[in-house]
């Protein structure tokens, strides 16, 4: 059920998001062999070319996050895309993907 999350473009320099994307990288770098890994840093993430949208719950908990890189020409780019465990089930990973895609057509 995702009626009671809110997804928002947010600054990916708070707190909260920033252990998010240290929480994602703590999972998938091990993951990801390193000729693989083109993740975005926090920084990164905060530059203009960049959207974080930021999934929350009724009392503003972080849920998950995705990121839309825009490449210019029409191009777009999903980026660090995450739902913390205990979110998962709820629908927040596509709820996420369906607002990048509104952002991506803009």
């Amino acid at each position: 059920m995702t009626a009671d999350i809110v997804i928002a473009p947010e600054t990916p320099l708070q707190d909260d998001v920033r252990a998010m994307v240290a929480e994602l990288n703590a999972h998938m770098i091990p993951l990801t062999p390193r000729e693989f890994q083109f993740q975005l840093t926090v920084e990164q993430m905060a530059r203009p070319s960049v959207t974080c949208l930021v999934a929350r719950d009724a009392s503003g908990a972080p849920l998950g996050m995705a990121s839309l890189k825009d490449h210019g020409g029409g191009l777009g780019e999903v980026k660090r895309m995450f739902t913390k465990p205990a979110a998962r089930g709820r629908r927040v990973g596509a709820a996420l993907l369906a607002r990048v895609e509104e952002f991506a057509r803009r």
